[in-house]
């Protein structure tokens, strides 16, 4: 598997232990390093999803 579909995966909500399996990484941290960026979008879309479950 490509390294763009295991960006997009993470980037659609998959689980990270999910994408470590999938990865072979013995380490969670090289997975959420290497596969998970987060910027100012992704963080306003997040509190915009959290706010909705209040």
């Amino acid at each position: 598997m490509s390294k763009t579909l295991f960006y997009n995966m993470a980037k659609a909500g998959m689980n990270p232990k999910a994408l470590q399996y999938l990865m072979g990484h013995s380490d969670i941290g090289v997975t959420l390093n290497v596969y998970t960026h987060l910027g100012l979008i992704d963080a306003k879309e997040e509190m915009n999803r959290i706010a909705k479950l209040a």
